[in-house]
């Protein structure tokens, strides 16, 4: 071994011992700032508003339920209550888009053999009213507005056919 790998080796070692106490000394003065800051702090007690602060700062922004049933339910929960639309509003509110036109071959209000056909190949009333709620073809279930209750699509069907 040469003379100046020995020194380097020596140099190294003494070089990681001198880095390791002042590191030491480093986290030693850390750890007793710590410690003397803790003894210095009093303790405080939150009151009730500053926990109360907290725990809005902290509550969870919304909730994910993945249950179909309870879904319904907390969308049922939100909505604002209102009066029931009679035959003629829900007709002009959902119906009328597809049934005024025939858009996507939608039968139109006012062709009573159209209606008069497609009323007895469902069944009468009843089956019409119960195609619609649960929607046919490109027609979506309740003509796309979930809000509206079977009494209002029932109402709507009979404006429609009245025609």
């Amino acid at each position: 071994m040469s003379k100046q790998s020995h020194d380097n080796e020596s140099h190294d070692k003494v070089f990681f011992k001198i880095f390791s106490l002042v590191m030491g000394g480093l986290f030693g003065i850390f750890f007793l700032c710590i410690v003397v800051a803790r003894i210095i702090t009093p303790a405080r007690e939150l009151d009730a508003a500053g926990l109360a602060k907290i725990e809005a700062a902290t509550a969870p922004v919304g909730e994910v339920v993945t249950d179909p049933a309870a879904l319904e339910l907390k969308l049922a929960a939100n909505k604002p209550a209102r009066a029931a639309y009679t035959g003629e509003q829900v007709v002009t509110k959902v119906c009328a888009a597809c049934h005024q036109t025939g858009m996507l071959n939608a039968p139109k209000i006012g062709d009573k053999g159209e209606w008069a056909k497609r009323k007895g190949a469902a069944g009468g009333l009843d089956g019409l009213v119960k195609l619609a709620i649960k929607g046919i073809n490109q027609m979506p279930a309740r003509g796309g507005d979930s809000d509206l209750s079977d009494d209002e699509i029932k109402a709507a069907v009979e404006f429609i056919l009245s025609k």
